[in-house]
């Protein structure tokens, strides 16, 4: 049997078992999806709600549907829950802490009180829909 008749043989088994041992030349495969929070304005005194904001940004090559995503504060006294929303690929959305009709790029937590605490400074803290946390960042 020659060689490239072995090799079709056992590309095939390996496509119909599923597996895939080793793939000559070829890179390995890496997630492209890349989300994490960018930034994180607690705000000053004197300001009003709509002036404090979290920034997510998704660096990958793919949207992804947060439906389900959580924000939340340190100590987890505030939490957002994302309603039915896709960041596309290479964006960022801006969630803010007041009220106001959500947009492509804002969000709106619709409180009428602050949610970060911008006295001793604040983490704000990004899970994922299964709950794992994906990302934090001081503010």
């Amino acid at each position: 049997m020659s060689k490239n008749r072995l090799a079709i043989i056992f590309a095939m088994m390996c496509l119909i078992l599923g597996t895939i041992p080793f793939t000559v030349g070829a890179a390995p495969q890496t997630d492209s999806n890349s989300i994490y929070i960018s930034n994180l304005y607690v705000g000053s005194s004197g300001e009003i709600p709509n002036q404090e904001y979290v920034q997510i940004t998704n660096s990958g090559t793919s949207a992804i549907k947060m439906k389900g995503w959580i924000i939340q504060d340190d100590g987890a006294k505030h939490t957002y829950v994302f309603p039915s929303y896709t960041l596309k690929a290479k964006s960022t959305v801006t969630l803010r802490s007041g009220r106001g009709t959500n947009t492509a790029n804002t969000l709106y937590w619709n409180k009428w009180s602050f949610i970060w605490n911008n006295k001793e400074g604040d983490t704000a803290y990004l899970y994922n829909s299964q709950g794992n946390l994906v990302s934090s960042r001081n503010g």
